[in-house]
């Protein structure tokens, strides 16, 4: 028997329209990458909540899931809300595993990601 699983991109929600539009093209690319089942979740703001993808996940017989926290800064989210769901569904849920991978945070990728934008930004200024 295979191990069912799941990769769940976590952002942090917007009411802006499209304001998710890069992290759901992540995830259309995971899909493609992965044989993993794909979903994305918002901590607020927006929907789906983490909640309710971990619950349609274990409803659906997903028991493996990693989460992937689309976060650059280390902040409350990631300390202390993130961690106080997780707690709670694993109460509910005791036969969902979670695995929480570490945010996005520093990456030398992110540098190069940066310097592309200050390159479109200002095309003709000089660089050392």
């Amino acid at each position: 028997m295979s191990v069912v699983s799941a990769l769940v991109l976590l952002g942090h929600g917007s009411r802006a329209p499209g304001a998710s539009q890069a992290m759901e093209r992540i995830a259309q690319v995971l899909r493609s990458r992965r044989r993993e089942r794909i979903e994305v979740a918002h901590m607020e703001l927006a929907q789906p909540s983490l909640t309710d993808v971990l619950d349609r996940l274990h409803g659906d017989g997903i028991r493996h899931v990693v989460l992937v926290p689309y976060f650059l800064h280390h902040g409350i989210h990631l300390r202390e809300d993130i961690p106080g769901i997780l707690d709670e569904v694993r109460a509910r849920l005791p036969d969902l595993e979670i695995a929480m991978a570490p945010h996005l945070g520093y990456d030398d990728a992110l540098v190069d990601v940066v310097e592309r934008r200050v390159s479109q930004a200002a095309p003709r200024m000089e660089t050392r």
